[in-house]
């Protein structure tokens, strides 16, 4: 028997009626959206429509993935499902109409600039369109992008709430490649004028090519940068953690209840809420709405 008709047949309601939402979200249809850059990119959004009163969401995809991504998508359908319009961006990367995840080995020519000013362009197009303020979620370096645009966005008016999914900071974790030897090294080629492509390394990538300031604009976004930035909100996000996250330093959860931030932990969950606790996630997040 397959492994999630077993696990449905298992549940109770009415964590039973969340499975067969997600066992037959492929239905979902969603529109597709094109919407111009500073940097005259095209970059595209799937928009699933529900066409009620309720706060839009805008779901984020990790690092270098796209809305496709199994953990965004499930949660996409899912909300979709529960009567929430939803908008999944593929952030460009530099890459006009970006449909595909980027591998590590690619010359990178964005920056978290680049990223943060592609959400706020998402935003303010979901806010018009819905004259709602809108609530964001992202997923690991999704999380960490939206934080970065909300820290730039102090009054946060066209936000109604952040849900930081697998919330992630740079130079910290058993898979994070990059160390203080790359971050110096950086300093210098920037310092120095050697402005083109240099091959660093960075988060799970131990190949990524890419200009010193590009690279810096994430390596800078570490723990003490993401805590202060927490710190510095007007209005306090929600982070979801999952207790067997082996991608985070042991010490994270404890940095962020120290800064009295807003943690829920998922036990038994990892970076990727995959198999049962795809339902736990989403249980979670429709209590957070």
């Amino acid at each position: 028997m397959h492994t999630l008709t077993q696990y449905i047949i298992a549940q109770p309601l009415p964590k039973l009626l969340l499975a067969l939402l997600l066992l037959n979200s492929h239905y979902c249809t969603a529109d597709t959206i094109q919407l111009r850059m500073q940097n005259g990119l095209l970059a595209t959004a799937d928009y699933l429509d529900a066409g009620n009163d309720k706060s839009p969401i805008l779901i984020l995809h990790g690092f270098l993935q796209t809305r496709d991504f199994f953990t965004v998508r499930r949660v996409a359908d899912a909300l979709h499902d529960e009567g929430y319009s939803v908008l999944l961006p593929n952030l460009s990367l530099g890459i006009d109409q970006r449909n595909r995840s980027l591998p590590c080995e690619a010359i990178h020519t964005h920056s978290m600039d680049q990223d943060r000013g592609e959400v706020a362009r998402w935003v303010d197009w979901l806010h018009k369109n819905s004259s709602k303020p809108v609530t964001l979620i992202g997923h690991s370096m999704g999380s960490l992008t939206l934080l970065a645009y909300l820290s730039a966005q102090p009054e946060q008016e066209q936000i109604n709430h952040a849900i930081l999914i697998s919330l992630i900071a740079f130079a910290q974790g058993p898979v994070a490649k990059e160390s203080s030897v790359d971050k110096h090294r950086a300093e210098e080629d920037l310092a120095t004028g050697r402005d083109g492509i240099q091959n660093y390394r960075l988060a799970f990538c131990d190949s990524y090519p890419t200009q010193p300031d590009h690279y810096l604009s994430y390596l800078n976004w570490n723990e003490t940068q993401v805590t202060n930035a927490l710190l510095g909100l007007s209005k306090q996000p929600s982070i979801i953690l999952g207790s067997k996250d082996n991608r985070l330093s042991p010490e994270w959860k404890p940095t962020l209840m120290d800064i009295k931030a807003h943690v829920i932990e998922i036990e038994g969950a990892n970076h990727f809420f995959d198999h049962s606790h795809e339902f736990d996630l989403v249980d979670s997040i429709i209590q957070l709405l």
